[in-house]
């Protein structure tokens, strides 16, 4: 009886090793991702503060029927952003847009000049831009 005793004490510090040793391997692999998607949200908020747009004028041509839209937007915050990556939405939908200068790249106080085809409707209408990092402005103008 003794014999068996310390068998069984022995089996169950063993399995209690086994599965503290597992447990910690689980929760310091858990520790590292969210360390990991920590540090990365740190960083998706830093490009947040240090981006911002202004669109300065939104000048349509043509009619009410068939109008153009030009966009000219001051990159104001102190990142360099991707002008193909910005989503422009027209009276709430997303629309296909061309910019001038063609480079991509939209560094700190440069202008940029969207212009967007094909849009109708007469009225006030609003424009928003959004960047890659979700930073917008609005603007609103006549047709």
């Amino acid at each position: 009886m003794g014999f068996e005793t310390s068998v069984v004490i022995a089996i169950f510090f063993l399995s209690a090793m086994v599965l503290g040793t597992t447990a910690y391997v689980v929760m310091s692999s858990s520790q590292d991702l969210v360390d990991d998607a920590s540090y990365e949200q740190n960083e998706m908020q830093i490009k947040r503060l240090h981006t911002d747009i202004v669109i300065d004028i939104s000048t349509p041509t043509g009619s009410a029927a068939l109008y153009d839209l030009a966009l000219t937007i001051t990159n104001t915050g102190s990142k360099t952003l991707k002008s193909d990556e910005l989503n422009v939405l027209v009276d709430g939908i997303i629309q296909t847009y061309t910019f001038t200068p063609t480079t991509t790249t939209w560094t700190p106080d440069e202008e940029k000049i969207l212009s967007i085809e094909g849009l109708s409707g007469g009225g006030s209408h609003r424009v928003k831009v959004v960047t890659e990092n979700g930073i917008s402005d609005y603007d609103t103008y006549n047709v």
